[in-house]
């Protein structure tokens, strides 16, 4: 039985010597001496509610003094953003761009986004593309019709804590793209006395399937008007058989025998109403001397 008392004393003990090291910092600190941080403190003579702010003030009945309890105040500044912030609507200009520099293949793309938390960023991108053009070191001409193609996917922000003017984003999407393509012009060599044969392959149908991961940054330039830039790799996962070989070029992928390209954005938000992000202000010790300005006005 008294193992038993002992026991009980020291646990009641060590509580007690826990609950005593919370962090009490006086609000109203002495003109020209730094806010204090006291350690220890009879917690008896403590009278606690809570200011306007929501902190855990603490009043000591003897002296009158306030304290702020900082355990209880969180990161300043906190942003929370709601499930449904904002959609982004944007128009993908790298192939248009490539195409004034020269560029015989490529096209056109619009893609559409929504935010979930400023985190989380479900998105479908449609587009069109076509290809005319001798690929070096080739012997033919490859012609594609234009033709549509879709991806569709997710993107993430790593910059979701953050107000939404900058955001940095990796992607994960999936690509689908059906589409015709022919061979023209086709030169072979026929052997040392034969002469040169040239023939044509008529339209084939492809459909081909693909991934593409992507790394990028979204920068806001004027109201809702933002820019963003994007690098992309992307990888072939299934596609259909030819009798007479693979697709040079497929719409929304790019050329075959390149893994890496670019995009290059310009977009509008459209925030929702009433779904504005709650920014949660808290005071730091740093700003404790201003609390103790007012608190002494009042008084």
């Amino acid at each position: 039985m008294k193992h038993l008392i002992i026991y009980i004393i020291c646990i009641v003990t060590l509580s007690v010597s826990v609950e005593a090291q919370r962090r009490i910092t006086p609000v109203t600190p002495q003109s020209g001496q730094k806010s204090e941080r006291v350690e220890k403190i009879d917690k008896s003579r403590l009278v606690e509610f809570k200011d306007e702010k929501g902190n855990i003030v603490l009043v000591d009945t003897v002296s009158g003094k306030e304290f702020v309890d900082t355990t209880e105040i969180k990161d300043k500044n906190k942003i929370e953003y709601p499930l449904l912030h904002e959609a982004t609507f944007g128009f993908n200009f790298w192939d248009p761009v490539m195409r004034c520099l020269g560029q015989k293949y490529g096209g056109a793309e619009v893609w559409a986004e929504l935010s979930l938390y400023n985190r989380f960023k479900p998105v479908i991108e449609l587009g069109f593309g076509s290809a005319n053009t001798t690929p070096e070191d080739k012997n033919y001409t490859y012609k594609s019709s234009m033709a549509p193609y879709f991806r569709i996917g997710m993107n993430y922000n790593f910059l979701y804590k953050k107000i939404t003017d900058y955001q940095f984003l990796a992607g994960l999407k999936y690509g689908l793209s059906s589409f015709s393509y022919e061979l023209n012009n086709i030169s072979m060599d026929a052997g040392y006395w034969g002469e040169p044969v040239n023939f044509n392959i008529p339209s084939q149908k492809s459909t081909v399937g693909f991934m593409e991961l992507t790394f990028g940054i979204k920068v806001k330039i004027h109201q809702n008007i933002s820019m963003g830039w994007a690098l992309k790799y992307h990888a072939i996962l299934h596609e259909s058989k030819n009798k007479y070989g693979e697709p040079w070029y497929i719409p929304g992928y790019g050329t075959r025998g390149s893994s890496i390209t670019g995009a290059f954005s310009i977009m509008y938000t459209i925030p929702f109403k009433n779904k504005e992000a709650e920014i949660v202000e808290t005071e730091t010790e740093e700003e404790l001397p201003e609390k103790q300005n007012n608190n002494e006005e009042q008084h």
